[in-house]
């Protein structure tokens, strides 16, 4: 399969295109930034705000992953990030449904559900994706309409579009930081804002490649997630003490993701297997890393 990805100099992007090469495709990486030591030898400079560029980058190929987004909402202004990121995924759409491109997997966000989350606003836990929208960013707001619109083309063009929310990833070599960012009091009170869910990187990738292989979808959305929280505290207690009136739809085990990843499971096969507890002992010191687990830094 011909496969193309955008963002491909990207946290994703990187662990994506070296996954999907090594599924068996044909993968051309593309990005704004250069990145001569990317995995695929076939890298393409792109600006995907140029709508003629995305014709000539995705012509003939099978399947598009779309990860080239402004990957966040504080390091530019609110506008920029809307600009951006709504003329770029309109482009990769229309371009998609021009060129009858088969199927289209691109990166939602949790930020969609209401980030950060406030208990008067959450229906329910764990939230899964029927669970209501709310937007209070721009960033959030270009990717809740990126949505709609994939609904939109994937009726009008009868292809597949999977949208994949992730949460925030994490890279192996990151896990270090937890115990300072997450664990202290003033800290779990702020991180409860999507939940205490993450996602490795490596998981986020290999969903992509399942999204890709996937076949006789129409337009869906699957919550991307690692197994479990990134606290110490099982789930249950997490809802007692900091959503004590958010109610339950199901039964929670143990220390599992609060931001549901059944539908991933059941649908695309999706079963994460990367997590903070092999990397950090209770105690947050370091356990060994094996090599194969060490970040991505040249690739």
């Amino acid at each position: 399969m011909k496969v193309v990805v955008t963002g491909a100099a990207g946290k994703i992007g990187r662990w994506a295109v070296r996954t999907i090469l090594e599924a068996g495709h044909d993968v051309t990486a593309s990005d704004r930034l250069l990145r001569e030591e990317s995995a695929s030898k076939k890298f393409i400079q792109a600006d995907l705000r140029d709508y003629g560029q995305v014709c000539q980058l995705i012509m003939g190929c099978d399947a598009v992953v779309h990860l080239g987004n402004i990957p966040t909402d504080v390091r530019n202004t609110s506008q920029a990030i809307f600009e951006n990121n709504m003329l770029v995924n309109f482009n990769v759409l229309e371009a998609c449904k021009d060129f009858k491109i088969p199927k289209l997997v691109w990166a939602s966000s949790e930020t969609v559900l209401g980030y950060p989350f406030v208990p008067k606003e959450l229906s329910y836990l764990p939230v899964d994706e029927e669970h209501p929208t709310i937007v209070k960013s721009s960033y959030a707001m270009a990717k809740r309409l990126t949505e709609i619109l994939s609904d939109m083309y994937s009726k009008l063009t009868k292809t597949q579009i999977v949208t994949l929310r992730f949460a925030n990833i994490y890279e192996p070599d990151e896990y270090e930081k937890i115990p300072g960012m997450h664990w202290n009091e003033q800290q779990k009170e702020i991180q409860k804002k999507n939940a205490w869910a993450y996602c490795d990187v490596r998981d986020a990738a290999h969903a992509c490649l399942l999204a890709v292989e996937k076949n006789n979808l129409g337009n869906d959305v699957f919550h991307i997630t690692a197994p479990d929280t990134i606290m110490k505290e099982p789930s249950e207690d997490l809802v007692k003490r900091f959503f004590p009136d958010v109610s339950l739809k199901r039964d929670i085990k143990g220390y599992e993701t609060l931001m549901a990843i059944d539908k991933a499971k059941k649908i695309l096969g999706y079963e994460p297997r990367y997590t903070w507890r092999s990397v950090l002992n209770n105690d947050g010191s370091l356990k060994a890393l094996p090599e194969d687990q060490l970040s991505l830094s040249k690739i």
